[in-house]
């Protein structure tokens, strides 16, 4: 979280005018299995196990999943401003390492984060800036 706001927004600890107070929840993290992963990846009978569970359940067989609540606020008068409840769940080749799914997930998230905060400033910022 800290590197998506790092040389964009100063990060402070006590509340102030245009200060944004954030909280944020995991509500649900579990990791991949990588070698069930690659299983049923390679076996042709596992591949098709793995594809019916996409279609049903919209995960691969051995694919984690990550879930959080984001709460923004104004530090100043603890006015809620937006609410937001995400989930991630790893894409066909992030299953292949036990956490990487969960790290993708917060830097999507705190990317968006930083979107947000730039959206509600009228602040546009290149890709990657």
């Amino acid at each position: 979280m800290v590197h998506a706001f790092k040389g964009k927004y100063e990060i402070v600890s006590q509340p102030g005018p245009d200060v944004l107070r954030l909280r944020i929840a995991i509500t649900n993290i579990q990791p991949s299995k990588p070698g069930y992963s690659a299983i049923t990846s390679v076996i042709p009978v596992g591949l098709g196990v793995s594809l019916v569970k996409k279609g049903a359940t919209g995960g691969w067989s051995g694919s984690g999943q990550t879930c959080a609540e984001f709460m923004a606020i104004d530090s100043m008068t603890n006015e809620v401003l937006i609410l937001g409840i995400d989930q991630q769940k790893a894409a066909f080749e992030q299953r292949f390492t036990k956490w990487g799914p969960a790290t993708d997930a917060f830097k999507l998230w705190s990317e968006k984060i930083v979107e947000f905060v730039d959206r509600s400033k009228g602040i546009q910022r290149d890709k990657g800036k």
